[in-house]
């Protein structure tokens, strides 16, 4: 089976397929709020998913290849989706086509920030059911619903991207050894270069919910006082990458490659609005 599930709000897009065991530890991973599914298969999903998620349908010619990958294409303007390192997951992309489909019919095509998709690799993380989950109050408290979990307890984080991606890392847990050192060396240069991290705090304070301010830009919907807090962003966001080429770690320095600041954009954003 594929599935695929993207967050309009952020742009996150991910695919991946397997047994209907691991489906649903993915389901209780990410809780999608809606599933789109074939019309004819609504029976066996309630018979291995339950009855909790709410449904959308649509006829076969939606799910198959040939509609999915040209769909893709086009969406990501790309010749295949082998960049993505998923061509070869039919089912997985069939699912990303019927979600992309979906998004065109309910959101007027103002999907441009979704501009990636990412496949979710099931030897990297241990993948949690929902009864584990529980029982560990990773995310609430079993005494009650409105307590801290584990989560609450250590979010330490100053962005709302960045208390969404400690949710994903404690749902989705890395087994591969490499992967794990990798967050650990960060961790461990950090933790000695105590004066490095707080001005590191100090720029990341400064960044706004890019990921909510690209999909509203996607929709039309953002306000001008959004867009110069974008460029103020923009700001943190270069002195961010700045910072992190300015110090002798290779770790920090693969960080920083990754990072675009976008300065044309911050540049026109100087020129043509107003801070006030």
């Amino acid at each position: 089976s594929g599935v695929a599930f993207v967050d309009v709000s952020t742009g996150e897009f991910y695919l991946a397929e397997g047994n209907h065991e691991y489906i649903d530890k993915l389901l209780q991973n990410f809780k999608p709020a809606e599933m789109v599914i074939q019309k004819n298969k609504v029976e066996n999903f309630r018979e291995h998913f339950g009855e909790k998620i709410l449904l959308t349908t649509f006829d076969d010619w939606v799910f198959t290849s040939d509609y999915a990958i040209p769909l893709l294409t086009k969406h990501f303007n790309t010749n295949s989706l082998k960049g993505f390192g998923v061509e070869n997951l039919s089912d997985g992309i069939i699912a990303a086509g019927a979600a992309l489909h979906y998004l065109n019919e309910t959101q007027n095509h103002k999907t441009q920030h979704i501009n990636k998709i990412n496949r979710i690799e099931e030897e990297f993380y241990v993948w949690l059911d929902q009864f584990t989950i529980r029982n560990l109050e990773l995310f609430s408290s079993n005494a009650s619903q409105q307590e801290s979990g584990f989560a609450d307890v250590i979010d330490r984080t100053l962005t709302s991207m960045g208390g969404r991606l400690l949710k994903r890392w404690i749902a989705m847990p890395l087994v591969d050894v490499e992967r794990i050192n990798h967050r650990l060396d960060v961790v461990e240069i950090l933790t000695k270069e105590s004066e490095l991290a707080a001005t590191l705090r100090d720029h990341i304070s400064s960044i706004g919910d890019l990921e909510r301010l690209s999909s509203r830009i996607a929709a039309g919907r953002i306000l001008p006082r959004e867009l110069v807090q974008l460029k103020s962003s923009l700001v943190a966001v270069e002195n961010l990458k700045a910072l992190l080429e300015s110090t002798d770690e290779e770790r920090l320095h693969e960080i920083a490659s990754t990072i675009d600041p976008a300065k044309a954009v911050r540049e026109r954003l100087e020129r043509e609005i107003y801070p006030d």
